[in-house]
Parts: structure tokens; C-alpha cells; sequence
């Protein structure tokens, strides 16, 4: 709450994050969100003091094609603007009016790319989405490059530190530096594998 009430000021535009719809894509995942950015925004002013909300952040999930998450695949919001359309109904009904969103697409070009919701360390296969833009479909604010395309997840090293098991894992890029690293190789696939292409 502090930290909500301490950036309400004049042209800051303030956007929680709600994760992506591998996540929070199921109608009791949303209903309980919502129920949190109640309570806690009841308590930092009112829903009016932020703008939206921010998805996929860092994430890969596809704007309109599935994940291809083959282990999980029940989930109804396969992708992320059938998310932002539920999430938006699901938050209205708890007072939340005429809210947008704003769309991480740095890594979500290609969907089909991993077959587990979680996986979430440099994912291969993956490739640079929608550019940045404002107002690209109704209800979204904008199409943001939030997570810098090239930067690191986490070291694929399992004898580094910091390693964690996610980023060496089968659908992880190998040979990744540690988090927040220049990693090259990375970054030409994201630009190889561009939808739309460069």
C-alpha cells in the first residue's frame, strides 16, 4: 500500500501487476486476485488511484494463440487478451470501472514454445512480439517491452551462483548468464524468431 499511495501523483500513471493468464487465467485464480486488489486498494485510497494493470511482465504468453502448456491444458484463457477480457469483467465486478492494461510482448512472439505454465527462465524458442504501442485493441493501454529483450533470466550453471533449476531445465536456453546479463545468443534467437518479423 505504500508504495501505491506514495507514486498517486499528478501524470504517474500506476499499474499492479496480475501476473499472466498461465497463472491467474482461472475463473477462481481471477475471483481471488480481484479480491486482493480490493482489500488493498480500499485501504491505499480507492481503486481510482492506479490506472490498469500489468500482464505478462517478463513473461512469454501469447497474445492470441494458446501456450502450448500440453501438461495443463484446461486452463480457458489460453493466451493473454482472453485473459485481460475476463480479468477486466471479473475485476468490474468488485468495483473496478474503466481500467486498462498494459501487455509485456518483449518475449511472447511464439507461442507453443513450452509445455508448463511455470517455466519462466529464458525460454527457447522464444521470440520478440507485438512492438511497443498505445492503444493497440480496446481495453489495452498499451503493447510495452517491460523486460529488456537480451537480459538474462537466470545462469544455466548449475555449479554458479544463484542457479536455479528452472533455468536448466528442458525448455531453458542453455549456456545463460547469471540474471539480469547480457546474453547474446538469446537475443538473436528473440530477433530470429520475431513475430511480427523485423
Amino acid at each position: 500500500m505504500y508504495a501505491i499511495k506514495s507514486f498517486h501523483l499528478p501524470n504517474v500513471s500506476v499499474y499492479l501487476d496480475a501476473a499472466h493468464a498461465g497463472w491467474l487465467g482461472w475463473d477462481d485464480n481471477r475471483a481471488k486476485l480481484a479480491k486482493v486488489f480490493k482489500t488493498v486498494l480500499s485501504e491505499a485510497g480507492g481503486p481510482q488511484i492506479i490506472r490498469g494493470f500489468a500482464l505478462n511482465t517478463s513473461n512469454y504468453t501469447h497474445l492470441t494463440n494458446r501456450d502450448g502448456a500440453v501438461l495443463e491444458p484446461t486452463n480457458p484463457r489460453p493466451n493473454e487478451l482472453t485473459y485481460a477480457k475476463l480479468l477486466r469483467q471479473t475485476l468490474a465486478m468488485y468495483g473496478f470501472k474503466n481500467h486498462g492494461f498494459i501487455i509485456d510482448t518483449s518475449r511472447n512472439g511464439k507461442g507453443n514454445i513450452r509445455n508448463k505454465w511455470g517455466d519462466w527462465c529464458n525460454v527457447h524458442g522464444a521470440g520478440l512480439g507485438e512492438r511497443p504501442r498505445a492503444n493497440p485493441a480496446p481495453g489495452i493501454d498499451a503493447y510495452w517491452w517491460v523486460k529488456p529483450p537480451g537480459e538474462s533470466d537466470g545462469s544455466s550453471d548449475p555449479n554458479g551462483p544463484r542457479f536455479d533449476v528452472m533455468c536448466a531445465g528442458p525448455n531453458a536456453a542453455k549456456n545463460a548468464p547469471q540474471a539480469s546479463k547480457w546474453f547474446e545468443a538469446y537475443f538473436m534467437d528473440l530477433v530470429h524468431n520475431a513475430n511480427p518479423s523485423l
